[in-house]
């Protein structure tokens, strides 16, 4: 059976992750949403590529290594000696929690045009995904909608984990009419309860989602950390429970549920069922989003990205 692609756009990055016995140590990770979504992919058995640019440094080389041996195709990935890979510095406090010190703009990532994507990626019918940290400059924004739009001309799916990190954004706040303008453009989302309290912007969150429902998406999850997990479609919405586990660090936890779920659709996709069809099993839905946060939980427990990721022996057996 051929496996149906998941292809991956935005920023791969590096993550300086603050060693917690010694606060001004930091390790190197590879990790950057996107990336980490295609990495989680790939080691549950999919089919995933990468869409994105790198610097022509250090950095770069070592984040194209990574991927690669990881499995995911970067054959969509270019590198620049026009600006540097991204950087992030991250401090992890007593609960795990993250905050983050970015090293972007400028950045390679931001200069990726919709012409450096090879025509051939859209041969096979799949599933693109990207975050909103490809709509912080007027460029990539532009390239990230054409994607879209490229993207579903090619009967693809397409995916959107909001994923805000305000400082990112030259304003020190997400644009909440760009990223509702992409949300809106998706099939499938998801976001963080904090995040839809912000998008939402004073409004009641469930006329927000009845709002974004009306548009094209047909699924809709909001994580919410430890807590339950709320799923909803434009017919019918229930949660699904958290299991409590010890949390060394959530980075790409959220990545890890998103790759996991995203893996399921495309398994769903290769069976011949469409995402209508799919949503309309709330039972099968569920225990899509059980693996998921499965899949979350186990990444909490160990440190940094790209190598906290599950395989698929410990996300289905």
């Amino acid at each position: 059976m051929k496996l149906t692609p998941v292809c991956c756009f935005g920023e791969v990055l590096i993550d300086f992750l603050q060693d917690k016995a010694q606060p001004g140590v930091f390790h190197r990770f590879a990790g950057g949403a996107p990336a980490n979504v295609a990495v989680a992919v790939a080691r549950l058995g999919g089919h995933s590529k990468f869409i994105g640019m790198l610097g022509k440094d250090m950095f770069g080389d070592f984040l194209l290594q990574e991927l690669q041996s990881y499995g995911v195709d970067c054959s969509a990935v270019r590198q620049t000696m026009d600006a540097k890979t991204a950087l992030a510095f991250v401090a992890l406090n007593e609960q795990g929690d993250r905050s983050f010190s970015f090293y972007r703009p400028p950045a390679a990532d931001l200069l990726y045009k919709i012409e450096h994507c090879p025509a051939e990626l859209w041969q096979d019918t799949g599933i693109l995904h990207l975050c909103s940290n490809s709509l912080t400059e007027p460029d990539i924004a532009q390239t990230s909608f054409a994607l879209v739009r490229l993207a579903q001309q090619h009967g693809w799916l397409v995916s959107v984990d909001a994923n805000l990190r305000h400082n990112l954004w030259s304003e020190g706040k997400a644009s909440k009419e760009l990223v509702t303008q992409l949300l809106e453009m998706a099939d499938v989302v998801k976001l963080s309860e904090d995040e839809l309290e912000y998008l939402a912007d004073g409004q009641s969150t469930q006329s927000w989602l009845q709002h974004i429902l009306a548009f094209r998406p047909s699924w809709l999850v909001v994580t919410a950390g430890a807590n339950e997990v709320q799923s909803y479609s434009k017919t019918d919405s229930f949660s699904v429970a958290v299991t409590k586990v010890p949390v060394l660090d959530t980075t790409a936890a959220g990545d890890a549920f998103v790759g996991t779920w995203l893996y399921q659709i495309a398994q769903q996709l290769e069976l011949g069922e469409s995402l209508t069809e799919l949503v309309a099993q709330p039972e099968l839905q569920w225990q899509m989003i059980n693996k998921a946060i499965r899949a979350g939980s186990l990444t909490c427990q160990q440190y940094g990205a790209f190598s906290s990721l599950p395989d698929s022996s410990l996300v289905f057996d």
